[in-house]
């Protein structure tokens, strides 16, 4: 994991870079757009995306090169978008019933998360799933219900660690238990 950014026309040679948690990451402007961005939103993203994950000052922002630009933006993107397993080099794969946090955090209540279990729903889960249908109240449930992190939990999570979440949580409304079940020699 870069946690740095070399820059070749800035005014310092490399530039700190951070992950956000989710609910910086949902603020993003234009983050949730269903149709291509155009320039101006495309531009206004990405600023915001620098200035959330790097240690660019506002005045030092304007300064920035074209090349410069592109080059912070996309080792930014190489950080905060890969899943924290696969940036451990250990994939979950439905084998494993919890994942230990890259970025643990604490939660609104002083709570100290480090590690998120997974339970595994009931039928009533689904049934209960299927009665929402906007799309974030959605993933919230099935976060809630398989991780046991509040909605507001979400918020401090990093979107690392969500990332590595994600699939998994999907997975146990979608796929057989077959899935889940260790591979042994026996059969």
């Amino acid at each position: 994991m870069k946690n740095q950014s070399k820059l070749t026309f800035f005014s310092r040679e490399s530039v700190a870079l951070k992950t956000i948690p989710v609910a910086q990451f949902r603020k993003l402007p234009h983050i949730e757009a269903e149709q291509e961005l155009t320039a101006k939103q495309l531009f206004e993203q990405r600023k915001a995306v620098i200035m959330a994950c790097s240690d660019v000052a506002k005045e030092e922002f304007e300064t920035l090169s074209v090349p410069d630009f592109n080059q912070l933006y996309d080792d930014i993107c190489d950080l905060i978008l890969k899943p924290s397993d696969e940036l451990r080099g250990v994939q979950l794969n439905g084998k494993s019933l919890e994942l230990t946090l890259l970025h643990p955090f604490e939660n609104e209540v002083g709570e100290k998360i480090n590690k998120v279990k997974f339970a595994i729903p009931k039928v009533a889960h689904s049934e209960a799933l299927a009665d929402i249908t906007e799309e974030r109240a959605r993933e919230d449930f099935m976060f809630e219900v398989i991780t046991g992190l509040q909605t507001s939990d979400l918020d401090f999570l990093s979107i690392n660690d969500y990332l590595a979440l994600k699939p998994q949580v999907g997975a146990f409304f979608q796929q057989s238990a077959a899935y889940f079940r260790p591979t042994t020699l026996r059969a």
